[in-house]
């Protein structure tokens, strides 16, 4: 009897993808992963993008569908590429669809995989070029990212808009960059960020990656987690360093497989230490980080060890929270791929304690935030769903919305402040000071 060989989206480029996907009902194919999409439409209340649409091709099923076609040459991707595009791109990998499935179908998954099989790129070419420095060089991201401050400061964005260059194709996500990012410095959150690296432990016992957002623009964000951290922890920060996220879902499946591979090394010389992240999609997209490996045995190994060790701020947030904030909140629980589980389960659980009956509850139709910078992906319908984020905390009369991610933060602070400015978007690890 011959061996049975799933179908895969690009059998000649095997490399490119993944083979096993990691479910809760354990390691399954790609195609038997999407195969396992049964079409019930469960999903379809639950997908921001399909309610803004109407449309089934905008749907996860209609999108499972169409990547199950491919995997079958049943549809071709040449005679189809602008609709997948559209397709692939419009997805928010918010998870939604996920959360509402019985058989736990990771959609979002597929749709990076469907991606790939494209070969296209979602971000407009200079940003998707910067952000890649940042694994690649990035003594070279750490440099133009503070140049690029500078000029900000200094009017260069103000004048370019003026002037209309911001209106170019591969310059308009500066206009977004702009509107989302702080438009004054915190010194004294950056004077103390930069006390606390210069007292490096020799001995420590956790290790802390930081989010980009929050060591370039958010500073009183890292201070927050490092001064919760080292109430019990001597921690060593990892400085400038990439986690493969971004190359997961934006660029090449071998690059984030390459800067994973250097995060287990440095962190096995380091003594297999506890690794805390500020950023609940770093946290997801490490805690699965076997799944890179899996015609690896031995490096899968390694990955699922360091997965273990893997931590949010959630496991560091004390009992106590000293942070002044009044008024009704709520928690926007917008992630990658995930929106249930520990560390979502965790937050909840802090608020609710801390509030009682100011934590407002979110409902199974409430709009959460587009994650890891959607708003700059092309066929997108993120401002959409910001706007249905702002019109939920609005209906409730929130007052403070908490995030998992700083990028999160910056991004429904933006619409809070255009749209209800009665409210106002703060991480999580900020309710300890």
């Amino acid at each position: 009897m011959n061996n049975f060989s799933a179908p895969q989206l690009d059998p000649l480029h095997p490399r490119r993808h993944l083979q096993q996907l990691q479910t809760p009902f354990g390691a399954r194919s790609v195609y038997d992963s999407i195969s396992f999409c049964n079409r019930c439409g469960s999903c379809q209340q639950a997908c921001p993008t399909f309610l803004q649409t109407a449309q089934e091709p905008c749907s996860p099923r209609g999108r499972n569908q169409a990547a199950r076609l491919i995997a079958e040459r049943k549809l071709t991707v040449s005679a189809n590429r602008e609709l997948l595009e559209k397709m692939v791109n419009s997805c928010l990998l918010c998870g939604r669809c996920t959360q509402a499935c019985a058989g736990k179908i990771p959609t979002a998954q597929h749709m990076l995989e469907l991606r790939r099989t494209l070969h296209t790129r979602a971000l407009p070419f200079l940003l998707h070029t910067l952000l890649s420095w940042r694994s690649r060089r990035p003594a070279r991201f750490g440099r133009w990212v503070k140049m690029g401050l500078f000029l900000r400061r200094w009017g260069a964005v103000k004048i370019g808009r003026l002037l209309g260059l911001t209106r170019l194709g591969s310059l308009r996500w500066i206009n977004h960059a702009d509107d989302i990012l702080p438009r004054k410095r915190d010194r004294q959150a950056q004077a103390r960020w930069k006390e606390f690296l210069a007292q490096t432990p020799q001995t420590p016992t956790m290790i802390y990656l930081p989010s980009l957002e929050a060591e370039f623009f958010m500073p009183q964000l890292a201070c927050s987690v490092l001064q919760t951290a080292q109430n019990k922890h001597r921690v060593r920060v990892w400085t400038n360093t990439a986690s493969g996220l971004f190359e997961y879902v934006y660029g090449d499946l071998r690059q984030s497989r390459r800067q994973v591979r250097r995060l287990i090394k440095r962190w096995e010389q380091e003594g297999r230490l506890p690794l805390l992240t500020d950023s609940v999609d770093v946290y997801l997209f490490l805690r699965a980080a076997g799944q890179l490996f899996d015609r690896w045995p031995h490096w899968q190994q390694k990955a699922d060890s360091f997965a273990r060790q893997v931590r949010f701020v959630t496991d560091v947030l004390p009992k106590k929270l000293a942070a002044p904030v009044s008024g009704r909140v709520r928690l926007d629980a917008g992630a990658l791929f995930l929106r249930e589980g520990e560390p979502f389960d965790s937050a909840r659980k802090i608020l609710r304690t801390h509030f009682k009956k100011n934590f407002v509850e979110c409902f199974y139709k409430d709009a959460d935030a587009p994650a890891f910078g959607y708003s700059f992906v092309r066929y997108n319908l993120a401002a959409h769903v910001w706007t249905q984020a702002v019109r939920s905390a609005a209906r409730t009369q929130t007052g403070t919305v908490f995030t998992l991610s700083g990028l999160s933060a910056l991004e429904l602070g933006f619409y809070l402040g255009k749209l209800y400015p009665y409210a106002k978007a703060d991480h999580l690890a900020r309710l300890n000071g």
